[in-house]
């Protein structure tokens, strides 16, 4: 675990102790309830409770010390009193992180993002110690507490930036000082307050502009940006590619597409994976981890072995069997580029039964959110499935697009799953997919409840005459 001078945090932050810690600070928290023996409680103000009012709670919970507002540091709890809370855990950070010699890794997109980072940190883990970004703390306070929970003699860090407006990754990027950066994706995404795609790309792009002279950035060679990402390079940049030569070169064989095939150019090295979820833009998260891995010294072996262990985060492709249904949960968040990336995955997936998207809105896109939608239904409209239903009033901007397919519409979670329980018969597939306030997993939830039977409001040869029209 690491091992925190008191007289560093002070220098770090320019912050003042009100006493001097008697015990080891051996990480820091900002949660009461997860914190540990030795933790340094960050008391950051909150929408609903400011964490200095929650200052006994982590002394129980084992925190040796805390970092509060000037004044603010109670006699049994050691305080390192700062003028701004949320500012002093970006300084600690950015302090911390000049004592690590390991790799540091960053990692942004609109899509794929953490997928690429768990890979990735999955891989690394096999070739040496390593920290990762923990599920997506990629924030101004998760991206700093990730950062602090590293070992000073970890081999690898990967860690994942977000954003939701101008300027994040650039703070992000300047506290993490990442000697290698990649981006999985550009696309719609934030553009409520990012306002255009270029502008995305642009934001996405600091990333790369922070890197070192003597740093590396991995792109793909297909996206669109990939001219304008380059552009802001001044290190050594290394292409992936599925269709062009690129130093690293993925295929798929269609007779087998749970397989990827990687040519490593520069080494002419050839090897086949297989890839853990499906689709055409999982394989390229693939290429992209791999490309990262092998320059940073990460072996075949190794990088083999950290793909079959990977796991994906909650909601990312997440199948389970509820009742009479296979539901695939993908509702952890979306944006046009996510959205039509997994429905062209579903399309493709091999099923006994009928195939049903449960689909929901898509949040932060701006003044053009509803063309967006009605774009996306016509997308959808170009697919052979047996139904679509749309949760919610985004959502519903959809319908006027889709004429090839039934459509069903429920206010929210609670109908849909009874719209689910009345309409779709035993043995279907469906893909759900939303942005994260839609809460789609609600629906996940409330057909467990009726997993043991439910009786159907509707009966299937009524919903089978209503097949070709929307209701």
């Amino acid at each position: 675990m690491p091992m925190f001078d008191p007289d560093d945090l002070a220098g770090w932050c320019g912050g003042t102790w009100s006493h001097t810690p008697g015990r080891p600070i051996t990480s820091v928290g900002h949660d009461t309830r997860t914190l540990s023996e030795g933790s340094l409680y960050v008391a950051l103000p909150g929408a609903r409770v400011d964490g200095h009012a929650l200052l006994e709670d982590a002394k129980k919970a084992g925190a040796v010390a805390c970092v509060c507002l000037r004044g603010k540091a109670g006699p049994d709890l050691p305080g390192l009193e700062v003028e701004d809370v949320g500012e002093a855990l970006k300084k600690l950070a950015a302090g911390y992180r000049k004592t690590l010699s390991g790799c540091i890794i960053g990692v942004t997109g609109s899509a794929g993002k953490t997928t690429v980072k768990d890979m990735l940190a999955a891989m690394c883990a096999q070739q040496g110690s390593s920290c990762c970004t923990k599920g997506n703390w990629n924030n101004q306070v998760g991206l700093p507490l990730s950062l602090l929970a590293m070992e000073t003699g970890d081999a690898f860090g990967v860690y994942e930036l977000g954003m939701n407006q101008p300027g994040e990754i650039e703070e992000l990027a300047g506290i993490l000082q990442p000697r290698v950066g990649v981006i999985s994706s550009i696309g719609e995404a934030h553009l409520e307050r990012l306002g255009s795609v270029e502008a995305i790309a642009r934001e996405k792009s600091s990333l790369l502009a922070a890197l070192p002279s003597d740093g590396l950035a991995i792109l793909d060679k297909d996206s669109p940006w990939f001219e304008l990402m380059k552009s802001t390079c001044t290190c050594r940049v290394v292409t992936v590619s599925m269709r062009d030569p690129a130093e690293y070169r993925g295929t798929v064989d269609f007779s087998s597409p749970d397989r990827l095939r990687i040519h490593d150019t520069a080494r002419n090295e050839r090897v086949e994976l297989s890839i853990p979820l499906p689709g055409e833009h999982m394989c390229r998260n693939v290429l992209l981890a791999v490309a990262v891995a092998r320059e940073c010294g990460v072996g075949w072996e190794a990088l083999s072995a950290g793909l079959t262990a990977y796991r994906p985060a909650p909601m990312r492709w997440e199948r389970t069997r509820v009742g009479e249904w296979d539901l695939i949960n993908d509702a952890y968040n979306a944006n046009p580029l996510s959205m039509r990336s997994a429905i062209l995955t579903f399309s493709e997936l091999s099923t006994n039964g009928e195939k049903w998207l449960v689909l929901g809105g898509m949040a932060e896109l701006g003044a053009d959110e509803q063309r967006m939608h009605e774009e996306l239904g016509a997308y959808v409209n170009s697919f052979t499935l047996d139904g679509v239903m749309l949760i919610g009033p985004k959502a519903a901007w959809m319908k006027e697009s889709i004429s090839s397919l039934p459509v069903v519409e429920a206010g929210g979670c609670v109908e849909a799953a009874e719209e689910i329980l009345s309409r779709v018969p035993e043995g279907a597939t469906l893909l759900l997919k939303a942005s994260r306030a839609d809460q789609l997993e609600l629906v996940v939830k409330e057909l467990r409840k009726e997993r043991a039977g439910c009786p159907r409001s509707r009966g299937l040869n009524e919903w089978s005459e209503m097949k070709g029209r929307k209701t």
